[in-house]
């Protein structure tokens, strides 16, 4: 009843000493720090044209570490997330006869606006509405390689990105039999920055030992780099544990120094959820 109290007087602007401990209050639930843990297996497919003008196909190994918090930003209505995606390919022609191994880890820092008061951190219990949106920017750098076992000259590729991305989160609380199923969307949209790309016919001797460089930092923009990752999940809960199972989609695409890339990934995730109260 004191932190409805609180809220109402507050909002009306009826006195400041209350606007005081009402900050005071916000500051304290924003404390409260979502973690999550999954791990996950699918479906890859990749064609690096620097390396193999085929598609390699096969499994997809992914794990993510994903942190979220409601900040002080905008009084309030700022979620913060950290995430850290790491994944590992194995992959074969079409012929079964090469193998193809990549992987990499992506680090990305968001901020996101909640609309209509609502908190995609911990809807279930610090939200008044069921269904809650938000908006934002982040910033993530991506370091990776694609090896291919055969002979030749150029048998790796180096991958390497720092984006301004563009993205959106959306969450649902679905009721059933007074047990709280939270479903989660996320999509994010690389928007502008740098990435890594040898030039067409460049070899990394000629790159990093005779220092011949050649438009090996190149602008990246929705135009030669059009990427999107999808995240759905939905958390279960299970006595005093959430469990988190879904479904992740990672699209990379792009086309630097005449060199076509895609990476493709749809994964099967699982994992588990666990609340923190930051002093």
């Amino acid at each position: 009843m004191a932190v409805v109290l609180l809220l109402s007087l507050c909002a009306h602007g009826q006195d400041s000493t209350f606007n005081s401990e009402l900050s005071t209050l916000n500051c304290q639930l924003n404390k409260e720090v979502l973690h999550s843990s999954m791990i996950g297996v699918g479906f890859s497919n990749i064609l690096d044209t620097y390396l193999s003008s085929y598609n390699y196909k096969g499994t997809d190994i992914r794990v993510q570490r994903e942190t979220m918090r409601m900040t002080n930003l905008w009084k309030g209505h700022v979620a913060n997330q950290s995430l850290i995606d790491f994944h590992v390919d194995i992959n074969k022609n079409r012929t079964r006869n090469i193998k193809e191994y990549a992987g990499g880890i992506r680090y990305a820092q968001g901020w996101y606006y909640n609309f209509m008061g609502g908190n995609v951190v911990n809807p279930v219990e610090r939200s008044h509405t069921r269904f809650n949106f938000a908006v934002g920017l982040s910033a993530s750098g991506y370091l990776g390689v694609v090896y291919i076992n055969r002979s030749g000259n150029n048998p790796a590729q180096a991958k390497a990105d720092l984006m301004l991305n563009v993205g959106g989160l959306a969450t649902y609380d679905m009721v059933i039999a007074h047990h709280h199923y939270l479903w989660r969307y996320q999509v994010t949209f690389p928007l502008i920055g740098i990435a890594f790309s040898p030039d067409y016919g460049q070899s990394y001797y000629e790159a990093f030992v005779t220092e011949h460089y050649s438009r090996n930092v190149v602008f990246a923009y929705p135009g030669n780099m059009p990427s999107m990752h999808h995240k759905l999940t939905l958390d279960i809960p299970i006595k005093r544990y959430t469990l988190r199972v879904g479904y992740v989609a990672q699209i990379d695409q792009s086309l630097f120094n005449h060199l076509k890339y895609h990476s493709y990934s749809h994964d099967f995730m699982i994992g588990f959820n666990k609340y923190l109260y930051r002093r």
